[in-house]
């Protein structure tokens, strides 16, 4: 049985007349927060649901030990404070004021980080974007945001790996699969395994095909091209023994991960095979990048000093006053144009009309006729074309309506910055796509939270 919340207000005994301007600007924005979540029982009922769903209870019908409405709180401060799983347990833990906030009172102990970890896996992509549906509405109840204006972009949101090539990934998955089959082969003697991997061998031939890929001697690349055949093998003979056991003893062995990464290995093997040995150019979409991380995308957006980004494409619609209305992870990329109708359909339901004034980059272009058809209903569509212009589009994207959309759109930028450096949207440190879209909804959410605590 999993308590929602405990209706028992804990005093706060921090003196505001004592703290700093830092202090309490902090103390004030965790108090509007308090404010908005206990404005919006919603929210809390949509985590709870989540929470009764997929925390486990004891087996003896004991209650939990921490509520829904604590859980919650303490995913907030993750993401506004950016901490680790681990730091955010000290933060809570030696913050009376924190823990004032989080319901804990003086006497009640914090939660280990386990289940916090366990609390955010359990909040699903679905229930984030309802949670902010319910921000949205009580934004707009409140006239904190208006309809306006609206801005649509895209950025990329990395995943957790490391630079892909050929050897590194034959390398990860030529380690990954010794050391489950050295954990097999501890945990189940009788199946006789006794091999020797070897893997320093390995490891050292990896790195030579890194530290030579690059040349452009020709008897190098010989050398290099020498080196990938033996790698491939001495992978291709772990796969073996891999599959034979999988055979033997599939399974008992699900919980080793074994049947998990022996297909992913096969895939690297299969793409490096191509590459080097048939000369085809794989086609991004068919290749994997990470053995860990394998939804990930290749993505390549032109942006200076980063030409090329692994990860996924999250669409962010905006109004003026910055309050994210609409936004999606998108698990397989599309394209800006193809995403626009989406975001005013979302406008629409929320303001119940469409925006007075549309702003997008070129990469929202479509064609002359999408923006007849949006200037039927929308003031001003501040989007500019691709290509080379006629003297009437010149004069169209000239004048000061459009400028002055332009000029505004410029600022999502901003947030989408503020994102980045404040709430964990630079580089996802959750594992799985699942993990990846709630991440996306969760910093949203707090992004949302702490605007309402400004306007």
């Amino acid at each position: 049985m999993r308590t929602k919340s405990i209706q028992q207000a804990y005093l706060d005994l921090l003196l505001p007349s004592n703290a700093t301007k830092v202090v309490e600007e902090y103390l004030t924005k965790y108090r509007a927060i308090d404010t908005i979540l206990l404005a919006n029982p919603q929210v809390l009922d949509l985590a709870h649901g989540d929470f009764c769903r997929w925390l486990s209870d004891s087996d003896d019908g004991r209650e939990s030990r921490y509520t829904s409405e604590e859980l919650l709180r303490t995913l907030v401060i993750l993401f506004v404070e950016q901490d680790s799983y681990r730091d955010l347990v000290v933060r809570v833990e030696i913050s009376e004021f924190l823990r004032s906030f989080v319901g804990f009172g003086f006497y009640k102990r914090m939660m280990d980080f386990s289940l916090v970890s366990k609390a955010f896996s359990a909040l699903s992509e679905h229930t984030w974007k309802a949670m902010n549906a319910v921000l949205g509405q009580y934004a707009r109840a409140t006239e904190k945001i208006s309809g306006e204006r609206m801005r649509v972009d895209t950025t990329v949101y990395e995943t957790d790996i490391h630079y892909p090539t050929d050897s590194s990934l034959l390398w990860d998955g030529f380690r990954v699969l010794a050391r489950l089959l050295q954990e097999i082969q501890g945990a189940y003697p009788l199946l006789g395994l006794h091999h020797r991997f070897h893997t320093k061998k390995v490891k050292k031939l990896a790195q030579s095909i890194s530290r030579n890929a690059g040349s452009t001697s020709k008897s190098k690349q010989r050398t290099v091209k020498r080196w990938y055949r033996t790698l491939i093998d001495r992978v291709q003979w772990i796969v073996g023994i891999s599959q034979s056991v999988c055979q033997l003893a599939g399974p008992v062995l699900e919980t080793f991960g074994l049947v998990h990464f022996e297909p992913l290995v096969e895939r690297v093997i299969d793409q490096a095979q191509r590459r080097i040995f048939q000369g085809e150019v794989v086609p991004a979409n068919e290749k994997l990048y990470s053995l860990f991380e394998e939804h990930t995308e290749l993505l390549v957006r032109g942006k200076a000093g980063k030409p090329v980004e692994f990860g996924h494409k999250v669409l962010l619609a905006q109004t003026e006053e910055k309050f994210i209305t609409h936004y999606r992870s998108l698990p397989i990329r599309e394209e800006d144009q193809d995403l626009l109708p989406e975001s005013l359909d979302a406008h629409r339901k929320l303001f119940d009309v469409a925006p007075s004034v549309l702003a997008t980059d070129k990469g929202f272009y479509a064609s002359a006729k999408q923006l007849a058809t949006l200037e039927k209903e929308i003031e001003t569509v501040s989007i500019c074309k691709k290509g080379r212009l006629t003297a009437q589009e010149h004069a169209r994207e000239h004048t000061e309506a459009f400028q002055d959309g332009q000029r505004f759109r410029a600022g999502v930028e901003g947030s989408i910055s503020v994102l980045k450096r404040a709430f964990k949207l630079n580089r996802c440190l959750f594992k799985g796509i699942k993990n990846f879209a709630a991440s996306v909804g969760c910093a949203v959410f707090c992004h949302n939270l702490v605007l309402l605590t400004r306007l």
